[in-house]
């Protein structure tokens, strides 16, 4: 709670992901990001084909109430990444 997610954490984030590893990311973060990481995570969408997602606590409730329904939780990444997608076409 004490530190923002910026553009450099979204930075350290894509330096992670190489064609070996994958070309998706998940940062989890208790507040929002700001809107530098917003502009970086999309600037690294559209230069590298690299998708970070920001989850929030929000995001990983719902994913335990989805386990506890007997579904996938994983459903909801994949609807992330589908609206990550539209938003950027």
């Amino acid at each position: 709670d004490k530190e923002e997610i910026g553009s450099a954490e979204v930075l350290q984030a894509s330096s992670q992901l190489r064609n070996a590893m994958g070309q998706l990311g998940v940062i989890c973060c208790s507040k929002a990001p700001t809107k530098s990481a917003h502009l970086k995570r999309n600037t690294i969408y559209s230069e590298h084909k690299k998708i970070l997602l920001f989850l929030t606590k929000n995001h990983l409730k719902e994913m335990l109430s989805i386990r506890e329904r007997g579904e996938d939780p994983s459903d909801l990444i994949l609807d992330l990444i589908d609206s990550f997608k539209l938003e950027h076409e």
